[in-house]
């Protein structure tokens, strides 16, 4: 099936948006019936076991937007 980007480029920003999430919704559809790797898992669990362990050793989301986004 051919694509044409100058068409979608020329869509309306409600109707890029709807296609956006479309397309990233079909992704997660595909992602989510592949299972997990035993590394992933394993490092998954890691983090979680680190979490409970010290679950105030946390940098909030908003330091990290400042500190490598410079928001």
């Amino acid at each position: 099936m051919a694509i044409d980007k100058n068409q979608i480029m020329n869509l309306d920003n409600e109707e890029k948006r709807n296609l956006a999430f479309e397309l990233l919704d079909s992704i997660d559809e595909e992602f989510i019936k592949e299972p997990l790797s035993v590394w992933k898992r394993k490092l998954i669990e890691e983090r979680s076991a680190a979490h409970k362990n010290s679950p105030k050793a946390v940098t909030p989301w908003t330091e990290v937007r400042k500190k490598y986004f410079g928001e």
